[in-house]
C-alpha cells in the first residue's frame, strides 16, 4: 500500500450518520469532524515527509554503498597487483601513494558517511515508526470515542424515535378524535340547517298554497259574478226578446182578425181573372 492509498484511507472521514430530528447539531459534529481531518492531514503531511526523507536517505545510502563497492574493487584490483616501489620512478611511486592515499580516505568518508546514513535513517525510521504509533493509537482511541458517541447517539435516536411514534399515535387519536367531534358537529349543523330549510319551505309551500287558494277563490269569485252578470243578461236579452215576441204575435193576431174580417169584402171587390192568367196570380193580387 503507497503513501496516497492510506491518506485515502484516513481522510476524508466517513460521517454518513443517519439523521434525526434530535440528537448532536450537525454543524458541531461537521465542524469537529473537519478538525479531526485537518489534524489527520497534518499528521499524514508530516509522515508522509518522513518515509520521502528515509527513502531519499536511503537511495543516498544506496549510491554511497554503490560508491564503496567500486573504490573496494578498485582497492582490491591494485592491492592484488602490488607494484614495488623499488622498481618504480619517483614520480609514479608518489601517484602510487597519492592514490592509495585517495583511496583510504575515499573508503574512510564512504564508511563515515555509510554510517552517518545508517544512523540518521534508523533515527528518521524511529521518529516514523513512534509517529505513526502515536497516530494509530490517537485514531484507535478517537474512532473508539466516535464508536462510542454513535452507539449513545443511536441509543438515543431509538429513544426519541420511540418518544416521536408514541407523541404520533397520541396526537392521531386526538386527531380522529377531533375529526369524529367535527363530522358530528357538521352533521348535526346540516340536520339543524335542513329542519329551517324544509320548515322555510313548508312556510313558502303553504303561503303559495294560500296565496294559490286566494287566487281561485279570487277567479271562482270573479267568474261566478261574470257569469251571474251575463245570466242577468241573457235573461234581459230573452225578456226583451219575449215582449218582442209577444208584440209580433198580438200584431199578427191582429193582422190575421183584420183580415179575417175584410175577407168578404175583399172577395167581393176582386174581379175575374182573365184567360190565360194565373190562378194564384190572381189570388195574390
Amino acid at each position: 500500500m503507497t503513501v496516497s492509498d492510506s491518506r485515502a484511507d484516513l481522510v476524508p472521514l466517513r460521517t454518513d450518520f443517519d439523521v434525526s430530528w434530535r440528537g448532536y447539531d450537525r454543524h458541531q459534529v461537521r465542524h469537529f469532524v473537519d478538525g479531526v481531518e485537518d489534524d489527520l492531514r497534518l499528521l499524514t503531511t508530516d509522515r508522509d515527509a518522513a518515509v520521502a526523507t528515509a527513502e531519499r536517505l536511503a537511495a543516498q545510502l544506496e549510491t554511497l554503498r554503490a560508491d564503496n563497492e567500486r573504490l573496494r574493487a578498485r582497492l582490491d584490483r591494485l592491492c592484488r597487483t602490488p607494484v614495488d616501489p623499488e622498481a618504480l620512478d619517483e614520480r609514479l611511486r608518489r601517484r602510487v601513494e597519492l592514490a592509495q592515499a585517495e583511496a583510504a580516505e575515499i573508503t574512510a568518508r564512504a564508511q563515515a558517511e555509510a554510517e552517518r546514513t545508517w544512523a540518521a535513517a534508523r533515527q528518521a525510521a524511529g521518529r516514523l515508526r513512534g509517529r505513526t504509533e502515536q497516530l494509530l493509537a490517537a485514531l484507535d482511541e478517537r474512532r473508539e470515542e466516535m464508536e462510542r458517541e454513535h452507539r449513545e447517539l443511536i441509543r438515543r435516536t431509538h429513544e426519541e424515535i420511540t418518544a416521536l411514534r408514541q407523541d404520533a399515535e397520541r396526537r392521531r387519536r386526538e386527531l380522529d378524535e377531533e375529526a369524529a367531534r367535527h363530522r358530528e358537529r357538521i352533521r348535526h349543523d346540516f340536520e339543524t340547517a335542513m329542519a329551517a330549510r324544509r320548515a322555510e319551505a313548508l312556510r313558502a309551500i303553504a303561503r303559495e298554497r294560500a296565496d294559490a287558494q286566494r287566487r281561485a277563490e279570487r277567479l271562482v269569485a270573479d267568474a261566478e259574478a261574470q257569469a251571474a252578470r251575463m245570466v242577468a243578461d241573457a235573461r234581459r236579452q230573452v225578456d226583451a226578446l219575449h215582449r218582442v215576441r209577444d208584440q209580433v204575435a198580438d200584431r199578427v193576431r191582429a193582422a190575421r182578425a183584420a183580415l179575417a174580417d175584410a175577407a168578404p169584402l175583399l172577395s167581393a171587390e176582386l174581379p175575374r181573372p182573365r184567360e190565360g192568367e194565373p190562378a194564384a196570380l190572381a189570388a195574390t193580387a
